[in-house]
């Protein structure tokens, strides 16, 4: 099983918003793969939401250079939403007590942030437009 993310490690965080990942999700020394571990959950939940919401025709693992790169600005943007405002994709919207606090829909629409929405847009890798190929040449 994969324990760490495909795309963005740990000192791309570090890189990227100058904390030290270890350091934001409070791990202690014996805790060395927390923060891959985070960063897999945030990606795999990112890419799978992307999957569910839109019509894409490549695959992830064959993304380069300026694509590649807004993917993993976007996997890094939503592991800080996701360290600053806990993971809402596991969040049922109940609790015990005092029964239904927000709608299933309220949490669909935060789950990801607009931030990591908008890289993937920008370089094309977000669409919603169904695309098919031609079956027949253009002669017939």
């Amino acid at each position: 099983m994969r324990t760490e993310a495909r795309f963005v490690k740990p000192s791309d965080y570090l890189n990227y918003f100058g904390e030290d990942l270890n350091v934001v999700l409070r791990s202690a020394n014996n805790d060395s793969n927390k923060a891959n571990l985070f960063l897999m959950d945030v990606e795999d939940t990112l890419l799978n939401w992307v999957d569910a919401n839109t019509y894409r025709n490549f695959k992830w693992e064959d993304l380069v250079g300026e694509q590649k790169e807004a993917l993993q600005r976007s996997i890094l943007k939503q592991a800080r939403y996701v360290s600053i405002n806990g993971n809402i994709a596991y969040d049922s919207g109940y609790d015990m007590e005092r029964g239904i606090i927000v709608n299933k829909q309220g949490l669909q629409d935060i789950t990801i942030c607009d931030a990591a929405i908008n890289e993937l847009k920008s370089a094309g890798l977000y669409c919603r437009t169904v695309q098919n190929k031609r079956r027949y040449p253009r002669w017939h």
